[in-house]
């Protein structure tokens, strides 16, 4: 029996022009899939094109060529006011910043219905429009008191909560989490990210997850893929990838990990990449990785690697593993 996919990209690129003609590679020709039900977890450096990547998938970026497949249905055709507003039922996104993303001048309750009220297919009166806010508040922690709140009014735990209301409000099965505990104190991600494990649980949601914390990513994630340069270096399930990285970047990533073992902390030897991230625009002709890699060969430099299985769904994109 295959695997049941929800969204899938072929060779996605998004390129953003710049002056004189340039153009920055956000994100150069990824390839990868997302399980129903299950969690893909997008790491890498600062700058690598993750969030990037996460806003072509839900359309807020054009797409510069390559297809993003929803339940088979081919999705990068052009964005109209209809195509956005159908796509908005399937796919929802939460945003980094959770005081940025919601509109100061209104309420919860108008915030977290904004979508049924711009969405001329949905048709609600103001007692079931009331209902389905306060059903919402209730799912992700927060009290019917709130609904006539402004988000000011809000701790930062709580207005994370809030667009995660925003998310779930038009039935998504699929939503895309842009590092949503970065912005939060660290009491406060651990119930954030249990209340997204639980209602994926509930209401079989799919997950991108995208984040710098490695440790959160291999908490939540069942597979996971790392990002470099606005391509993928490595892709694989999470306990293959965290057990047996093969990528030098990944393996450079996953030393930075720290361990709560005093003692082991001590023993452990991290690896420190030498060497200046490449500028996106003029990114190496061959592996992106090439100019801070120990075991770069003169292959490296000229010819980028393509993405092979080296273990049964464990794919890396390195000469040196798979040549």
């Amino acid at each position: 029996m295959g695997k049941d996919i929800i969204l899938q990209t072929e060779n996605l690129k998004k390129y953003f022009r710049i002056r004189r003609g340039q153009e920055v590679k956000a994100v150069d020709g990824v390839s990868l899939q997302v399980e129903r039900g299950k969690t893909l977890g997008l790491v890498g450096e600062s700058g690598c094109g993750k969030s990037t990547l996460g806003r072509t998938l839900i359309r807020i970026y054009d797409p510069t060529d390559g297809k993003i497949l929803l339940n088979g249905k081919d999705i990068t055709g052009k964005s109209t006011r209809a195509f956005r507003q159908e796509l908005a039922r399937s796919i929802q996104m939460i945003f980094q910043d959770p005081y940025a993303c919601l509109n100061p001048r209104m309420t919860v309750s108008d915030l977290i219905a904004e979508g049924w009220d711009l969405n001329k297919a949905i048709h609600l009166s103001a007692a079931e429009r009331k209902e389905k806010v306060l059903e919402l508040l209730r799912i992700v922690g927060l009290n019917e008191e709130h609904a006539n709140r402004f988000p000011h009014e809000f701790s930062g735990g709580q207005r994370q909560r809030i667009g995660i209301a925003r998310a779930l409000s038009m039935a998504p099965e699929l939503i895309i989490c842009d590092e949503p505990i970065s912005a939060l104190d660290v009491s406060i991600q651990a119930q954030v990210m249990n209340l997204l494990l639980n209602l994926q649980q509930e209401k079989q949601l799919s997950y991108i997850f995208i984040a710098h914390d490695l440790s959160m990513v291999r908490y939540i994630s069942d597979t996971v893929a790392v990002m470099y340069l606005g391509s993928l270096m490595e892709y694989a399930p999470n306990n293959e990838l965290y057990e047996h990285p093969q990528h030098p970047y990944t393996k450079a990533l996953f030393s930075a990990i720290p361990v709560a073992n005093p003692r082991q902390e001590k023993q452990r030897k991290r690896i420190e990449l030498q060497g200046e991230i490449p500028s996106p625009i003029h990114a190496p002709k061959g592996c992106k990785f090439c100019t801070r890699c120990a075991y770069a060969k003169p292959v490296c430099f000229e010819q980028p690697p393509a993405l092979k299985e080296c273990a049964p769904g464990h794919m890396v994109a390195c000469h040196a593993v798979n040549g």
